[in-house]
């Protein structure tokens, strides 16, 4: 395949990727910061320009959009081949966080979507890498282990930045 696709990767993998298709698949999503990134743009004398544009939304709410999905959920799941027990899990995370981490539970929908979407296109000696961070990433690590089986999971690879600007000390 050897592509670059550009896009919401749910989007992608619903319109290109065939089932069994995918070696490898890494995950890079937003991390749940509750921020808005925009792209940086400098001139040609490395001054930022005043006009930026919207990079990508980590900003979390149960819209109307989210709330269908969480519903649908339990559906997806089946239709995944998911065991009931995961299907119940949803709905306990569903109870438990809906009214005590609305941002998180809508966050867990976006990436159960897509995390469902992955099962089919990898190849059954495919790889998954996930880079996330400690805010969600047991939720995550959940999801992944009903979706992909526990089985499965390989590794677990924890670093520490030693700065928010980039550079070890």
């Amino acid at each position: 395949m050897n592509r670059l696709y550009y896009g919401d990767c749910l989007t992608v993998m619903q319109e290109y990727m065939g089932l069994g298709s995918v070696d490898l698949i890494y995950l890079d999503p937003p991390f749940n910061s509750n921020r808005n990134y925009n792209a940086i743009y400098k001139d040609e004398t490395g001054r930022v320009l005043p006009d930026q544009i919207e990079a990508f939304c980590d900003l979390w709410t149960l819209d109307a959009e989210r709330q269908r999905a969480i519903q649908y959920m339990p559906v997806l799941m089946r239709d995944a081949g998911i065991d009931d027990a995961a299907a119940q899990l949803w709905k306990l995370w569903l109870h438990a966080l809906r009214h005590t981490q609305p941002r998180l539970l809508a966050y867990l929908t976006y990436m159960a979507e897509r995390l469902l979407q992955m099962k089919p296109i990898l190849k059954p000696t495919g790889s998954i890498y996930l880079h996330c961070d400690p805010t969600a990433s047991h939720y995550i690590k959940a999801l992944m282990d009903a979706i992909f089986g526990h089985e499965n999971f390989r590794s677990e690879v924890i670093w520490k930045r030693t700065s928010a600007y980039g550079g070890a000390k």
